[in-house]
C-alpha cells in the first residue's frame, strides 16, 4: 500500500514541475474556495456522480490553514473514498480516519 507521500498525485504536486490546476484536472478533482462555511467547517471533499472529486476549503481562514485542510481533504481521496464509498457525517472529528488525517498535517 502506498503512503500518502507515495502517491502519485502528491507525488506530482511535491515536484512542481507541472501547474497545479494541471494536476487537479488531469486527477479530477476542482478545488474551490467557499466564504459562506461556518468557521467550524475547515473544509470537505466530496465525489460527484461523474466520479469527479471536488474539494471546498473555508476562505475565511488563513491560507495555511487552507494549505493544512487541502492536504487532510488529498488524503481522504487518496487513502479513504476509495475504500469507504460514501459517508456524510457532522462531529466526525474523533472517527479514526479523521484522526489519521489531521496526522498528515503536523
Amino acid at each position: 500500500m502506498l503512503t500518502f507521500l507515495e502517491s502519485p498525485l502528491v507525488k506530482a504536486l511535491l515536484s512542481e514541475s507541472i501547474s497545479f490546476h494541471e494536476i487537479m484536472n488531469a486527477f479530477d478533482i476542482k478545488t474551490s474556495i467557499a466564504f459562506n462555511l461556518s468557521s467550524n467547517t475547515y473544509g470537505f471533499v466530496y465525489a460527484s456522480r461523474k466520479g469527479k472529486y471536488h474539494i471546498v476549503l473555508n476562505g475565511n481562514l488563513s491560507f495555511e490553514t487552507q494549505c493544512r485542510t487541502f492536504a487532510h481533504e488529498l488524503k481522504h481521496i487518496i487513502s479513504d473514498m476509495p475504500k469507504i464509498g460514501y459517508f456524510i457525517g457532522v462531529d466526525m472529528q474523533r472517527e479514526y480516519f479523521e484522526v489519521q488525517a489531521d496526522e498528515i498535517m503536523v
